[in-house]
């Protein structure tokens, strides 16, 4: 990406965040966010992003992706950021990363999914309302 296209998505980013802030589903302040731009090793099976409660930080799979699903993936961790902040996410990690062995990664999963699907389709149906993409 191009400086000017960096400034652009992370005016998105901020203005996701902000609605998803406002309507109760994370919390401010605005978390660290890394783009990762590395090719993925298995299209079906690599991460699309995730919350790394060690270093307070989102990291965001970029390459060979619409901008569509990595705002969408966007969400999701910002909820994972409200849910670290409100001391739901202990910071020596999980039991496992697999939903199937770890019943509290499964709520904060079902949250993060529901919520962050809410949050993006709110935000994307309000800038649609308001004609500002």
């Amino acid at each position: 990406m191009t400086g000017q296209e960096v400034k652009e998505y992370k005016k998105l980013l901020k203005s996701l965040f902000d609605f998803m802030a406002k309507m109760g589903y994370t919390k401010k302040p605005y978390p660290k966010i890394v783009l990762d731009n590395s090719e993925p090793e298995n299209e079906l099976l690599c991460p699309t992003g995730y919350f790394d409660p060690n270093i307070n930080a989102i990291r965001i799979f970029t390459n060979r992706r619409l901008l569509k699903d990595q705002m969408r993936t966007a969400a999701h961790e910002f909820v994972h950021w409200g849910q670290q902040l409100n001391g739901d996410i202990d910071k020596s990690g999980y039991k496992s990363d697999k939903i199937t062995e770890d019943n509290n990664l499964r709520k904060l999963e079902a949250e993060a999914y529901l919520y962050g699907n809410w949050g993006f389709r709110s935000w994307t149906e309000t800038l649609q309302k308001e004609h500002k993409l």
